[in-house]
Formats: structure tokens, C-alpha cells, sequence
């Protein structure tokens, strides 16, 4: 167990901007949890009496340009429940800890209860106005063979991509390197605010907002919720990869349509596996549901260094029969043209669908933006993607190395699967899998078996 030795209160470094921010629509409906990852470092030389202080020094200093993260949430008004931005400076959280086991023990540090422990805990009974938006928690494994930080990143203050950005920043700022203008964050989110009246009635049927299948013959979710899952990391080789993708793109053959990513093979690879573990009738119907960066769909498209949820949710369905029996190209393409719905237009009106709720926690439902026992569930026999492949999470070298892993630290309660790059660079890719333990078996046999 990881026993915290310091806590410290790290506030920006000079005067920041003080007031309200406003938090666009895409921000009201983020998951209202901070997203709890880790980096793995084992420095070659032995830093251990200067981790701590560059850590705190660079986050004052970071925290300058980044300041909306050292100030706290709040709600404009109890009616509408919309969260905005309070620029109080009161700061962000650097937590020192140290634990007895050595980085073996936590395995390859899949999400469990042992990775849980390396990141901060967070106390949700507390009002949101004193709950701190960024937390991170420094812990030295037993004799000094490496260490770990864990952050715990408010949702609603950006997007994945937004936080690494902020990472990686702060990590050059930690180095004693100077950010270039066009790394600063650009944190004004009114480029999204809109004043025209939402349309009564959404102009596109919006899957990915509709309720979600029930297993047939069940009336609500509550025996799925009871069941257990668990964390597991799989690892895809390069060869494995091309494997898919080749498979994938058979179902092209003749076609003047582009080749399938790795995202549309290896995410229709993990949707068809978890369709035969879970040994579901034919008929019954999935959904898959996704995220997609919307910074270059929008017209005009938004600021590349955009520091907001610049996120748009997507769905695709299938009945389980054609999910496990046709080609994975067919299952790809499911995949493809959720992405592809994702237009300037369809964005703008998954927006006003947001802007028409008079209570945003009604918006917040819609989107299971939360993934807390009373939040809607998505898992069995729906599935939920994540890519993170084109994330930049290893270039977080704060002056000791680059990480040697990173990862999502906490199991999900829903069956989801996140897809990032290994760091080795050589082409193979980890799945970060969170699975109903009774199926995982399964899932693993056929994740590998057919490929």
C-alpha cells in the first residue's frame, strides 16, 4: 500500500487572471470524475531527493499559462446545474508517497486495486467547490528501483489531448526549457458558444444519444452491474497488427475506398471478440460508442492547441449474429461511418440536443458521462472505444527519461477497451481492456485465436 509522506498546495507562480470562465457545451457533459492515470519512470541515475522539488517548482511555473486548471468548478446556477470556471488560484495538488513494493508486484501494471493506489484519492462527498482539478501523486517504489506519477485530471477542464498537452508541457518546463508560442494553450472556449435557439427536434437521428440495447429478455441493466470486471492489458505485435488490417481490408477488394486504419481494424477486432465471449442470441443487438477530435471537423476548424473537450460522441449498431459471422472489413466499415457522421453540421446539432436541456445534468445522462454506480451503464451488451494512438503520452520527460509505460490507473465498472501505441516505437499496440471477469476467458481465446 502507498502511504503519502507530504502534501503540498502548488499555485501558479505569478498573478493569474481571476473571474469566471465560461465552460462550453461539450464541457458541461464530460465525465464530472477526474481521469486517473500513471507514468512508469526508472531513471538511469538516482533523482530521488530532486523528483519532489522540480515537480513542485515546474507546475508552479506551468501553472501560469495552464491557469484555469489551479482554480476550482462551480455552478452558474442551481436551475440549469451548469458548470463554469472559478479563477481563484487556489491550486493545484502534489502529493509525496512512497510504498513497499517493488515495480514488480504491480505486474505489468494493469488497472487493478495495486495501480489504484498510485494515484491521488479524491474526496467527491466534498462540495465541487473545493474539490482541486488537478491532482498528482509522486510514489517511490521500495529501494529506490523507479517511481511513479499518478494524475488525476478533472474531465471537464479538456479532452485527452488537451491534458497530455499540458503534460508534456509541463515536462519541458521541468527540463528548464522555454515553451514556444504555438504551445500555449488557447483558453478561450466562447469560439463555441452560440446564440441562436436549439431546433425543437435534432436534424439527425443521433444514435449515440439513443437508450441503449438491454439484453434481450431483461428489463433494466441491474444483474450486469452486479457482475465484476477487471483490467487487462493485451499486447498486439506489429506483425499481429498488419494482420488485422489485411483481414480487415479483404472486405475492400475492387473498391476505390481507402484502406482501413489500424483503429477501424483492431476496434472491430476487439467489438466481434467481445460479441462471441459474451455467447449472446444472434438477434440481440450492441452498440458501440466512441469519441472523436473534432478540432479539424468543425468549419472553421477550432485552434489546434485548444485547451476545452473538443470531443464528439459516435455510435454504431449491430446485431451480434453479423458482428461474429461476417467479415471484419464489413464490421470496420460499421466503425468507419460512425466517424464519418461526424461532420461540422452533425456536431453543431449534437450541440443544440445539449443547449436544449434545460438541466444539464439531464445533458450529462444522455452522454454517461460519469461512470459512478448511479450513472447509466454501458456495458454488456454494448461496448465503449477509446483510441489514444495518436497521443503523446511518452514524451512526458520531466529530465529523468521518458516513462517507460503509461496507463489508465482505475478499473471501469463498463466494458471499454482503450488502444494506445506502445512506447518502444516499434509498431505494436497495447489494449487496455476492462472486461466482466466471467467472460474474460473468452475474450482472450478468441482475441488471439483469430487473428
Amino acid at each position: 500500500m502507498a502511504t503519502i509522506k507530504a502534501s503540498y498546495s502548488v499555485i501558479p507562480e505569478e498573478p493569474t487572471p481571476e473571474g469566471r470562465l465560461w465552460l462550453c457545451d461539450k464541457d458541461q457533459v464530460a465525465c464530472h470524475r477526474h481521469i486517473p492515470t500513471i507514468y512508469i519512470y526508472k531513471p538511469k541515475q538516482n533523482h530521488e531527493n530532486a523528483i519532489h522539488y522540480t515537480l513542485k517548482n515546474s507546475l508552479s511555473k506551468i501553472l501560469v499559462h495552464y491557469y484555469p486548471i489551479a482554480g476550482r468548478l462551480c455552478y452558474a446556477d442551481e436551475v440549469s446545474r451548469r458548470i463554469e470556471l472559478n479563477l481563484n488560484a487556489k491550486g493545484a495538488i502534489l502529493l509525496e508517497a512512497e510504498t513497499t513494493k517493488q515495480m514488480n508486484d504491480y505486474g505489468d501494471f494493469s488497472p487493478s486495486d495495486s495501480t489504484k493506489e498510485l494515484v491521488p484519492v479524491i474526496d467527491y462527498t466534498q462540495p465541487i467547490e473545493e474539490i482541486p482539478l488537478f491532482l498528482v501523486q509522486l510514489t517511490r517504489f521500495h529501494n529506490n528501483e523507479g517511481f511513479a506519477i499518478g494524475v488525476a485530471f478533472s474531465h471537464p477542464l479538456s479532452d485527452g489531448l488537451g491534458a497530455i498537452g499540458f503534460i508534456n508541457s509541463w515536462a519541458k518546463v521541468a527540463r528548464g526549457e522555454t515553451l514556444e508560442s504555438n504551445e500555449l494553450p488557447f483558453l478561450d472556449r466562447t469560439i463555441l458558444r452560440f446564440s441562436h435557439k436549439p431546433l425543437k427536434v435534432p436534424r439527425f437521428e443521433h444514435l449515440e444519444l439513443q437508450p441503449l440495447p438491454l439484453i434481450l429478455g431483461r428489463t433494466d441493466t441491474s444483474q450486469e452491474r452486479k457482475k465484476k470486471t477487471t483490467g487487462k492489458t493485451l499486447k498486439l505485435s506489429l506483425e499481429q497488427v498488419e494482420k488485422l488490417k489485411k483481414k480487415a481490408n479483404e472486405f475492400q477488394k475492387g473498391s476505390s475506398s481507402r484502406s482501413f486504419s489500424r483503429y477501424e481494424a483492431i476496434g472491430a477486432h476487439i467489438w466481434r471478440c467481445a460479441s462471441k465471449a459474451r455467447e449472446l442470441e444472434e438477434n440481440q443487438e450492441s452498440v458501440v460508442r466512441f469519441h472523436a477530435d473534432i478540432r479539424k471537423r468543425m468549419v472553421p476548424p477550432l485552434p489546434k492547441n485548444i485547451f476545452m473537450n473538443a470531443l464528439a460522441l459516435t455510435a454504431t449498431k449491430g446485431c451480434i449474429g453479423e458482428i461474429t459471422s461476417k467479415p471484419l472489413g464489413y464490421v470496420s466499415q460499421k466503425l468507419r461511418e460512425a466517424s464519418e457522421l461526424l461532420t461540422d453540421e452533425y456536431i453543431r446539432s449534437q450541440i443544440d440536443v445539449i443547449r436544449s436541456c434545460e438541466n444539464m445534468d439531464d445533458a450529462r445522462e444522455l452522454f454517461f458521462g460519469d461512470e459512478t454506480e448511479n450513472a447509466p451503464y454501458f456495458g454488456n451488451p454494448n461496448f465503449q472505444l477509446t483510441s489514444w494512438m495518436g497521443m503523446p503520452f511518452y514524451e512526458a520527460d520531466f529530465g529523468w527519461g521518458n516513462p517507460i509505460y503509461f496507463g489508465f490507473a482505475c478499473v471501469s465498472p463498463h466494458d471499454r477497451a482503450f488502444i494506445l501505441l506502445n512506447p518502444d516505437g516499434d509498431g505494436s499496440v497495447i489494449v487496455c481492456l476492462h472486461f466482466q471477469i466471467a467472460h474474460l476467458e473468452l475474450f482472450n481465446k478468441f482475441f488471439y485465436g483469430d487473428i
